[in-house]
């Protein structure tokens, strides 16, 4: 599987929800989630491949300047024609295209640093961070969406998937 290919899978597991659940159980706060919803943790994976590509092209990447859509964590018809822009989007950047990933992690102040990064890089970090919150949003379609069923490895890292295939240590 190649790096488009793990977006892609990514993007499916998202489709299939959001296909399936009405805005007002996406959009419903859950105190599992500590009262966000399905559709703001869906809203920040989007994001964050939006914030990539768009900001790409100064050369410079800062996920916290990225641009929050509220239209997107209210209603699952906009997320999903968000994910079909940056499918279409996404493929046509050099993966080897060399960014600045600037990052700021003390809150007292707004001092960033800069670590050379690739496009390739990037995406390998917002497919990371992709699973963690469909981790998330799985717990929280438990109680919004108990009847949707979701594939066995949903939310899973495939590091996780393979070593559970592997059984019992010896």
């Amino acid at each position: 599987m190649n790096i488009y290919q793990a977006v892609e899978s990514i993007f499916a597991d998202m489709e299939h929800y959001l296909s399936k659940l009405d805005d007002s159980r996406y959009a419903q706060p859950l105190d599992v989630l500590s009262h966000s919803s399905a559709g703001q943790h869906t809203r920040h994976v989007i994001e964050f491949f939006q914030c990539l590509l768009e900001q790409r092209l100064t050369g410079t990447v800062n996920y916290d300047k990225r641009i929050r859509n509220t239209l997107i964590e209210q209603h699952t018809g906009v997320a999903l024609s968000a994910m079909q822009g940056i499918m279409a989007d996404i493929q046509s950047v050099d993966p080897e295209e060399g960014l600045k990933l600037e990052v700021a992690y003390d809150t007292a102040c707004q001092d960033c640093f800069c670590v050379e990064t690739t496009f390739e890089r990037e995406l390998v970090y917002n497919i990371e961070h992709a699973i963690h919150h469909l981790a998330m949003i799985k717990i929280g379609l438990r109680v919004a969406a108990p009847e949707l069923s979701l594939r066995a490895g949903f939310g899973v890292a495939p590091s996780t998937v393979h070593y559970q295939q592997q059984g019992p240590a010896r």
